[in-house]
């Protein structure tokens, strides 16, 4: 089971990332099997089409992006944007 925890705006405004809490996770730094982690689902959407481009999954001690901001902070904090 995975719980929504926020979107994150990417430098193209058709690619977002959708960051969830995750159950049972197995971490692709660690390579470990955690109870909690975080999933973060990059997607591409073209008008009603949606298009998976890539999972990535951490557990909680793994779960920063590039700037070394943890996933769900950033994405409890991030703001939504109005899509036209």
């Amino acid at each position: 089971m995975r719980e929504l925890i926020g979107t994150l705006p990417t430098s193209d405004s058709k690619v977002t990332k959708k960051v969830y809490r995750a159950e049972t996770v197995f971490c692709q730094k660690c390579q470990k099997t955690a109870p909690v982690g975080i999933e973060v689902v990059t997607v591409r959407t073209e008008r009603k089409s949606k298009k998976v481009l890539k999972h990535e999954y951490y557990c909680r001690a793994h779960a920063f992006d590039a700037q070394g901001v943890e996933y769900e902070t950033r994405a409890q904090n991030t703001p939504i944007r109005r899509s036209d």
